[in-house]
């Protein structure tokens, strides 16, 4: 296993030097890089470390969400209003209703498969967006309209959704029918995530400030509570709903505001781990996807995404409505929404798993979806961003 983990450093490092050179994003490079030391192609990897691709992953998405909470601000998304609410929920329903609706035409499935697929399909990546929604902010680029800050708090938002309509539509393929528990857990899992966030936030806050611990220590205490409180979503899976996702990301959104000075500590810190998690994170979803399976889907796989695409961007654009957002901007919120991998990565395998009869497509649809829009949506928010957003000076704040 450290074999593997070395050579997964090591490549990974090199992949991305190299794709940053000819101006291609390192995450092309890590998902290319996985692929290929992965099961399904040369199967370098030791395989205990190819199990614990799953949990490899989801420690780099809590990096994702502490950076994520310690650079996005309440005031900012006050500011954008009505817009940053819709974000959260119609892009998605958008989607999910054109895939179920058209998906029996075009695939030759069932409606609740269909919708099941569709639930697969249209979350959209937080490891994609968040890193670069931060960077823009770090950049100053779009700020002035909060135009990174809304794109990543609704990319967090739409995936709790996702996940809450993905199990009423499992259990419907399943025979079992949509019960009360599933269609009320979305809301209880939204507050229950919020309230612990902002006991645990106001908690570390107090000690934060309060100890002045030095950066290391304020480090190791922050990422001991993440794994605390992302961990507890497993054991309360049968008792509670609740979202780890969301708590750690209330978590730090407290710290932000009531220890400012240990939070601009602590986002130094988690950049420089970033360096080594963005590795894992994509070398590690690359390490799942089969690609034999894109070559087995047909057009009608790829028609589906791409409708369903198309939808997504008119929900945005119903979505930021009546906005004073420029021509451009409103081009690049459309266009930023787009990337799917970690979510589908998660879930796509899980129908086929459950025995369902339509469980091979869902999977081979999944990992179609993220090899054509992961490393195209990167593509387009690493080009675009300087080219359409607003520069805003933060050397003067």
């Amino acid at each position: 296993m450290l074999w593997s983990l070395g050579l997964v450093l090591i490549l990974g490092w090199l992949f991305g030097k190299l794709f940053e050179k000819i101006n291609l994003p390192k995450l092309l490079a890590y998902l290319v890089l996985g692929i290929c030391l992965g099961p399904n192609v040369f199967n370098l990897l030791s395989g205990e470390l190819t199990h614990l691709a799953g949990e490899i992953r989801q420690i780099a998405l809590m990096i994702i969400l502490i950076r994520a909470g310690l650079t996005l601000k309440f005031s900012d998304l006050i500011k954008v209003g009505r817009p940053a609410i819709l974000m959260c929920f119609l892009p998605a329903i958008c989607e999910i209703l054109a895939i179920g609706l058209i998906g029996p035409y075009l695939l030759n499935i069932s409606y609740v498969d269909s919708f099941l697929l569709a639930s697969v399909l249209a979350a959209v990546s937080p490891a994609v967006l968040v890193p670069r929604m931060v960077g823009l902010i770090d950049r100053g680029l779009g700020t002035k309209q909060a135009i990174p800050q809304m794109i990543l708090a609704g990319g967090t938002a739409d995936d709790i959704l996702i996940f809450v309509l993905f199990a009423a539509f499992m259990q419907l393929a399943q025979g079992q029918g949509v019960s009360a528990s599933t269609v009320l857990s979305a809301p209880i899992s939204v507050v229950t995530g919020i309230f612990l966030g902002f006991l645990v936030g106001h908690s570390l806050s107090y000690f934060l400030n309060r100890y002045q611990w030095e950066g290391q220590q304020a480090l190791i205490v922050s990422l001991a509570i993440s794994f605390l409180v992302l961990g507890l979503e497993s054991l309360l899976t049968d008792i509670l709903p609740y979202s780890g996702v969301l708590a750690v990301l209330v978590i730090f959104l407290i710290v932000q505001k009531k220890a400012p000075q240990r939070a601009v500590t602590l986002t130094a810190s988690y950049q420089k781990i970033w360096q080594f998690a963005e590795i894992f994170l994509f070398v590690f979803l690359g390490v799942i996807v089969n690609p034999s399976l894109a070559l087995e889907a047909g057009w009608p796989i790829v028609i589906i995404i791409v409708i369903g695409l198309i939808f997504r961007m008119l929900g945005v654009a119903l979505s930021i409505l009546k906005t004073p957002f420029a021509k451009k901007e409103r081009y690049f919120i459309m266009g930023a929404y787009l990337p799917k991998a970690t979510v589908q990565a998660s879930l796509g395998g899980l129908p086929l798993m459950a025995g369902i009869a339509s469980g091979s497509l869902v999977l081979i649809a999944a990992t179609v979806s993220i090899l054509i829009t992961a490393p195209l949506g990167a593509i387009f928010i690493d080009y675009f961003a300087p080219l359409w957003l607003e520069h805003e000076d933060t050397s003067v704040k």
